[in-house]
């Protein structure tokens, strides 16, 4: 063999015995003090363990030779070169050595060894080179800190991790990232499950619900940004009664950094401030509801009457453009619905004009497109609308004489015309009230109609007209027209009888006069 050849074959041996040692000097496994003996997978193994010193025990003539931790019940074994032959006086120290075991005894043979210092020292020490900003460190160090102050009830190191972890969760929410509200709420997650004390965690939520109400536009996109405002704050949704006299001068600074502001508030405004959070969510989400489906407007009004107490204005805008939207389709509505409305009208806006207003269109509506020239019983059942829902007399006559002219010998129409105080003359109607022709007293009285004692019942249920007349009436008769019910009560007089008709409509608790007359009592047959 040539000397190049030997040359080149001891280089290959050498890297193969390189090759070799590397993967026998393999790292050691960090294991937590406290799993050393859980987990018999690790015997023969070498492991690193750091933790703080409950003891180092001297021996004579060997030294310090064997060091037992805090939390753990193994027992550290030094070799005669690692021995200390004064006490190290060190708090806490990294070993790393073989676990074995020995009978009932776990025990480790040390192979290498750090004296550490006071785990605060070695806190700052460890933090104090990192550059401002930094937060993968900063948040490593903090839950290292985190875990021994707890394991060790360290208030001191407590309190320092805690505020290192503040700082690394306020620099990451400062980091790059593609979406930031989403970063800002995975931080606050974070922080309530590391049990980082309010208002680190809310502010940060704040910081994230706000952006993404900002910039969300869908009904299902508002509907989960109100689920998750409702979860991340459970008690959002309950109206805040003792909201801060001063809160206003938040109202700028928390528009600006809702997570600055929300950290300076008091806890009374922190809680104003997550029912804000939350009353904003849902009123756009039913703002937005009754914007793509107009149908639902009045459904969310109502909706907002309930949950969102605290914003009456907000009710009222909601239930307007629900009357709104519900009014532009008049030709749809029932007689049902459409007094519905204007009760909400009267109810919830306190407004009895557009209540009438919508009831005209309504009834102008039918009057127009709803009855054919040849319907005379629909213009008379419109008369009686005209006058309960409106108290329009004129239109109620002028709708008569036009189901007159249409149908002269109906005796519906005509009895309704007297029930409304108008004799026939000739081939008309004229109200009884009017100057006529000269005639006898006898005659005079024998057509004249008047208000029962001359007072005004129009309206009145039956309960309040028997109370008013002192009584039940004689007699009592029941009519049906397009419909409706009309219920007739007639009190006996000695000269004149007393006709009362009461208009039964549906879902009405109760009848309501709509007209009244007197006539003159008719003779006995036998007087004739």
């Amino acid at each position: 063999m040539s000397r190049g050849s030997r040359v080149l074959s001891i280089l290959a041996m050498a890297c193969a015995l390189l090759g070799a040692g590397k993967s026998a000097w393999s790292a050691p496994v960090v294991v937590e003090p406290a799993d050393l003996t859980k987990r018999t997978d690790l015997l023969g193994k070498e492991v690193s363990v750091d933790d703080r010193v409950s003891l180092f025990l001297l021996h004579q003539g060997k030294g310090f030779d064997e060091i037992t931790l805090k939390r753990t019940p193994v027992l550290f074994r030094l070799p005669p070169r690692l021995r200390y032959q004064r006490h190290p006086g060190a708090l806490a120290v990294r070993l790393s050595g073989v676990l074995k075991r020995e009978g009932e005894q776990w025990v480790c043979d040390v192979t290498s060894i750090n004296l550490l210092p006071k785990d605060l020292v070695r806190l700052n020490q460890g933090v104090a080179p990192l550059p401002a900003g930094e937060y993968e460190k900063r948040g490593a160090w903090a839950a290292w800190a985190r875990r021994r102050g707890h394991d060790f009830q360290d208030e001191a190191l407590s309190k320092r991790a805690l505020e290192l972890e503040i700082e690394a969760l306020r620099n990451e929410a400062e980091s790059r990232s593609n979406d930031p509200p989403r970063l800002w709420l995975e931080l606050a997650h974070r922080a309530r499950k590391n049990q980082v004390p309010e208002p680190e965690p809310s502010a940060l939520a704040h910081r994230a619900f706000r952006a993404r109400l900002a910039r969300v536009k869908s009904v299902e996109d508002l509907t989960q940004l109100q689920t998750e405002i409702a979860s991340f704050f459970p008690t959002s949704d309950a109206p805040v009664r003792d909201v801060p006299l001063d809160m206003d001068k938040w109202e700028d600074a928390y528009q600006q950094t809702p997570d600055g502001a929300y950290r300076s508030a008091s806890s009374p405004g922190r809680r104003a401030l997550d029912h804000r959070l939350w009353a904003d969510a849902t009123q756009r989400l039913l703002e937005r509801t009754g914007e793509l489906h107009p149908e639902l407007s009045l459904a969310q009004a109502e909706k907002a009457e309930q949950i969102l107490s605290d914003r009456p204005d907000v009710v009222k805008s909601l239930y307007k453009n629900g009357l709104e939207t519900a009014s532009q389709r008049l030709d749809k509505l029932r007689l049902s619905e459409v007094k519905a409305l204007a009760k909400t009208y009267e109810d919830k806006l306190n407004q009895p004009e557009l209540a009438r207003d919508l009831l005209r269109r309504w009834l102008n509506e039918q009057r127009d497109h709803q009855t054919s020239v040849t319907d005379a019983e629909g213009r008379m059942g419109l008369a009686d609308l005209y006058e309960s829902l409106l108290q329009d007399r004129a239109t109620a006559i002028e709708l008569l004489n036009a189901a007159w002219k249409i149908d002269p010998e109906s005796k519906l129409i005509a009895d309704a015309f007297r029930r409304r105080g108008y004799r026939k003359v000739d081939d008309r109607w004229v109200d009884s009230k009017a100057p006529g022709p000269k005639s006898t007293s006898g005659e005079a009285e024998a057509s004249r109609a008047s208000a029962p004692d001359n007072r005004n019942l129009t309206n009145l249920t039956p309960s309040q007209v028997r109370d008013l007349l002192g009584g039940r009436p004689n007699r009592v008769a029941f009519s049906g027209v397009q419909g409706q019910m009309i219920e007739q009560w007639i009190y006996f007089g000695t000269r004149q009888d007393q006709y009362i008709n009461f208009l039964h409509l549906p879902g009405s608790s109760a009848p309501r006069v709509v007209a009244y007359y007197s006539l003159p009592r008719k003779a006995p047959k036998s007087q004739r």
